[in-house]
């Protein structure tokens, strides 16, 4: 049995960004993640995740990413290394700037208590650091749906990364999503609350 002690935001990421419809089986699927060890989001994607980071610090980033993916062996997973290859290139070509440390932090809510670990912070060459959360999965991340756990960063971002803003990178898009700025903090605080609310219910009725 796995000892998460608390789910990681990626679930939220997911929930909020599902179709309607399909939310149930969303938080099934995220709760036999967490009880499988060999089925965590973090261990089917932790090389490619190695292998970005790696991809920043080298001056051959390609060859980093290359050797992530030519190490896997099973084919369809391959194919979905290949994909988060030419993506997270894609966004490379244009970025300028280099890594920092990001720590991690604790979003507490009423109805769920959430881990925050960012898998990257990036100073770039002009603007704040950036504490990113790599999105990784098929399905295109809606900048709606990311608003939600981008508002949960933003409010732990003392403990990620201070005087930092939060990030989403869809790493297979190669597209980085920052906090919108056309809700309220209000708003957003509602879209939180609902999402949250309805997620923790159906997780603690499929229990």
């Amino acid at each position: 049995m796995s000892s998460v002690r608390h789910p990681k935001l990626g679930v939220v990421v997911d929930f909020a960004n599902c179709v309607p419809g399909a939310q149930t089986r969303i938080v099934s699927d995220q709760r036999r993640m967490y009880l499988d060890e060999g089925r965590q989001p973090w261990a089917y994607y932790g090389p490619m995740v190695a292998a970005i980071r790696r991809a920043l610090a080298d001056p051959s980033p390609q060859l980093a990413l290359e050797l992530a993916v030519a190490k896997v062996e099973d084919s369809a997973k391959h194919g979905h290394f290949v994909e988060l290859q030419k993506g997270f290139q894609r966004w490379q070509e244009g970025f300028r700037g280099t890594l920092v440390p990001v720590g991690t932090g604790t979003w507490v809510g009423a109805d769920a208590v959430f881990d925050v670990a960012p898998q990257l912070g990036l100073r770039p060459a002009k603007g704040p650091k950036l504490a990113v959360q790599l999105y990784m999965k098929e399905p295109e991340l809606r900048p709606e749906a990311a608003a939600v756990p981008l508002h949960m960063m933003r409010s732990v971002m003392d403990q990620v990364l201070p005087d930092g803003i939060p990030a989403i990178l869809d790493v297979r898009r190669g597209k980085l999503l920052l906090p919108s700025r056309r809700r309220s903090d209000k708003r957003l605080d509602a879209d939180v609350a609902g999402v949250v609310a309805h997620w923790s219910a159906i997780w603690r009725a499929i229990a």
